[in-house]
């Protein structure tokens, strides 16, 4: 059984495939689905394995995956089995069983849709398509609307790939997340970076350090300038999206703004409107250009006490005056086997101290 996991079949908590699951691991990652990976030991019964025949196990089975830390349900991830991996040694000896799932974004990615939003507000036409999947829907206000009086909002694509597609230009970030009491959240906002840390990494302290290394790299030959101006579809009075900063809250006291001397330019070119729908595709671009710092370790959840998701900010300390302080955490591999939950981290940062 793997250390102190949970898996439930459509709802309800299953003890026997707890007791035979002999790995899990958990797979998260910004901009990128949740995907979860069960091994089980295969063993020959009449003939057959049972495993392989087992409906809980099979396409399309509702699987969530979820582990506790003083007492606290955590869900890691919640979504349908899609595949499996088998193998097979002759005489049944270490043969075992993969089960591959992913979180709910899979199922928004499975039909094209073709569709002109027209008369809606942006932010509006996401709630919309989101509703039909989750429970309920987080979408920060985005006022740009399309009509056919100017260039329309065309869908001719998934609706997983659409939303992304609008996070992209808008420099939000879309994920799926279950809470303790099953609800099912969709998330599509700007990254939050004010407020506390969830978590903390230590390392090099003298009585409780949690983590044992951490490999950090940074590289300022990212867009720091976005320059770029644009003609109305029916007008020739041009406007102009030049942005120098990320709007974002920078995680250090000097933003990656301040640190790139040598700033590299963006040049962003779009069919656009008006003046109101550029600036956020800048911001969007300077954004992302300006997670200039990465980093990645591991920790063990014993040891950390806590379980690290992505989207969320946490606190590194020990990694000198520069690189301690806050950071978002970027990407999580869970791994859970009889003996520990170890949490492979990559971490991000839009700033440093001075």
């Amino acid at each position: 059984m793997a250390f102190d996991i949970i898996i439930q079949v459509d709802g309800a908590s299953d003890d026997e495939l707890i007791a035979g699951a002999a790995t899990v691991e958990v797979c998260e990652r910004i901009g990128e689905p949740t995907t979860y990976q069960l091994e089980f030991a295969l063993t020959d019964k009449d003939g057959d394995f049972p495993y392989l025949v087992d409906a809980r196990l099979g396409a399309g089975s509702e699987l969530t995956i979820a582990t506790s830390v003083d007492d606290q349900f955590d869900v890691l991830c919640k979504g349908q089995v899609y595949g499996q991996r088998i193998y097979l040694e002759h005489n049944v000896t270490d043969s075992r069983l993969l089960v591959l799932g992913g979180d709910k974004t899979f199922e928004m990615d499975r039909t094209i849709v073709k569709k002109v939003w027209t008369g809606v507000k942006v932010s509006d036409a996401i709630s919309s398509i989101l509703s039909p999947y989750v429970d309920s829907a987080t979408v920060d206000p985005i006022a740009t609307k399309y009509d056919d009086k100017s260039h329309e909002l065309v869908q001719v694509e998934t609706d997983l790939r659409f939303v992304r597609r609008l996070a992209r230009r808008y420099g939000h970030w879309f994920r799926v997340a279950t809470d303790a009491n099953a609800r099912t959240t969709a998330y599509f906002q700007r990254p939050a970076l004010d407020g506390d840390p969830v978590a903390t990494l230590k390392i090099n302290a003298a009585t409780d350090t949690n983590i044992d290394a951490i490999e950090i790299e940074w590289d300022v030959e990212r867009p720091a300038v976005v320059t770029g101006d644009q003609l109305p579809l029916r007008g020739k009075d041009a406007f102009a999206g030049d942005l120098d900063r990320s709007p974002l809250t920078p995680l250090g006291s000097l933003a990656f703004f301040d640190i790139a001397t040598n700033r590299k330019q963006l040049r962003v070119v779009a069919p656009l409107d008006d003046a109101g729908d550029f600036t956020p595709r800048s911001e969007a671009a300077l954004i992302e250009g300006a997670w200039f710092t990465r980093a990645k370790g591991r920790a063990a959840v014993r040891v950390l006490k806590a379980v690290l998701h992505t989207h969320t900010v946490i606190a590194l300390n020990g990694a000198g005056t520069r690189h301690s302080g806050k950071y978002v955490v970027s990407a999580v591999r869970h791994v859970i086997d009889a003996e520990n939950h170890t949490m492979h981290f990559e971490l991000i940062r839009n700033a440093w101290e001075a």
